[in-house]
């Protein structure tokens, strides 16, 4: 299994799930890529390192474990790895607080900053990359492009009540919104919700079992 980390992340803030793994059952791999590099770019990186893997160990099936960020890459990876001949699959697919409708503040910095991070092109709201992940046609959005039926998404999006009252809910970093982009919610399986911050609910037990629950079941 794959776990894929966020924007300025590494797979340090994976440590509390892979310690609670069970590791008789379970190998747990990492992915550590610049967070400033274009999404793109890092979705077919992992997507070869992937393909790479798997011709030297040979398995037959890997789960996709990402947070935050993590989740708009892993899926690019997931179209890429479904759009060429494999010899392996990816039946389970967990996101974790990802932002799927982008975030405002990359949209700001674009704006603003004299010398923007290539990322923050791919985070803006309704960017080319986040079109591109969920349409085959992007710019005039006629077809869907949705993940493969045996690629099974289980969303998990995060929250925190004492945000509510300055407005707009978030998990003080990516607002609910985002999290619940509606093509992202078309293509899971299921979604869950949790009372808890972006980084938090890396370290949280409920969220350790429900992982390693869906982990068991391999996405049914």
């Amino acid at each position: 299994m794959l776990f894929v980390h966020g924007i300025n992340g590494t797979p340090v803030n994976f440590r509390y799930l892979i310690a609670n793994l069970d590791l008789g059952r379970f190998q747990p791999w990492v992915a550590f890529y610049p967070s400033g590099a274009s999404l793109a770019n890092i979705a077919e990186g992992l997507n070869q390192l992937v393909r790479k893997l798997q011709l030297t160990h040979g398995f037959k099936k890997y789960y996709v474990v990402a947070h935050s960020m993590g989740g708009l890459v892993s899926r690019g990876l997931l179209l890429n790895y479904y759009d060429a001949p494999r010899t392996a699959e990816a039946p389970l697919f967990i996101t974790i607080a990802t932002p799927w409708g982008g975030h405002k503040f990359a949209e700001s910095g674009v704006k603003y900053f004299p010398t923007p991070v290539k990322v923050w092109y791919d985070m803006v709201p309704d960017s080319p990359y986040i079109r591109g992940i969920f349409y085959r046609e992007p710019d005039a959005r006629r077809a869907r492009r949705t993940l493969p039926s045996r690629v099974a998404h289980h969303l998990l999006f995060t929250y925190n009540r004492d945000r509510s009252k300055t407005g707009e809910s978030d998990d003080h970093s990516v607002t609910v919104a985002s999290q619940l982009y509606p093509p992202a919610q078309q293509d899971a399986r299921r979604l869950y919700g949790f009372d808890l911050t972006h980084n938090g609910v890396l370290k949280d037990e409920q969220v350790s079992r429900l992982v390693n629950d869906l982990l068991v079941r391999g996405g049914n």
